[in-house]
């Protein structure tokens, strides 16, 4: 019984460890993107890009349709974005977490974000990450956004984070196509 508590107690400890160790490097990047004067949360107030989206993006199988994804750009520069939990792609059926990432002011109406997303097999072993690229275009009316992937690039790192393959995968697909959510209105194109 004194084993399971000692354990109980390490992961906790380690736990809010990783979390002080966490804070600090977002504390961090945080400051030094204020510093270097790329990106300030009033720059990204004040773009049209920053809030609740919901975009239909590609899948990995090019002729696959595209699906919803619900995209928040934050004024803190976070980006989310909420892909499928499972997809079928050229290595077959892969678990995949949402992305996560930072964005930024690309110019007046362009954001340039990098989002990370974590891979793993039905067993539940982790098969490594795909980090993605993108640079949404906001419309004049500030209520819909495209990407036509001249820019994008997406990244596949293997388990030890060794990149193993980058492309612009979007260059030649449809487009990722957004609108603006809002209350009673979930962004979903007109029919």
């Amino acid at each position: 019984m004194t084993t399971s508590t000692q354990r109980s107690t390490i992961s906790r400890r380690t736990a809010l460890a990783s979390l002080g160790v966490g804070g600090l490097t977002l504390a961090t990047s945080s400051a030094s993107i204020g510093a270097s004067g790329q990106a300030t949360p009033e720059s990204r107030a004040q773009h049209p890009l920053t809030g609740l989206w919901l975009a239909m993006a590609n899948p990995p199988i090019p002729d696959d349709p595209q699906f919803a994804a619900p995209s928040y750009f934050g004024v803190d520069g976070s980006v989310v974005l909420m892909f499928p939990i499972s997809q079928l792609g050229p290595r077959g059926v892969q678990f995949n977490s949402s992305p996560l990432g930072v964005w930024e002011p690309y110019d007046e109406h362009t954001g340039h974000f990098t989002a990370v997303q974590m891979l793993t097999d039905a067993d539940g072993a982790y098969l490594g990450t795909v980090t993605i690229d993108g640079y949404p275009v906001v419309s004049d009316d500030g209520q819909s956004f495209i990407d036509e992937g001249s820019l994008a690039v997406i990244t596949i790192r293997d388990v030890a984070g060794a990149i193993i393959e980058t492309a612009n995968t979007l260059a030649g697909q449809r487009p990722v196509t957004a609108i603006r959510m809002g209350v009673g209105t979930p962004g979903f194109p007109v029919t």
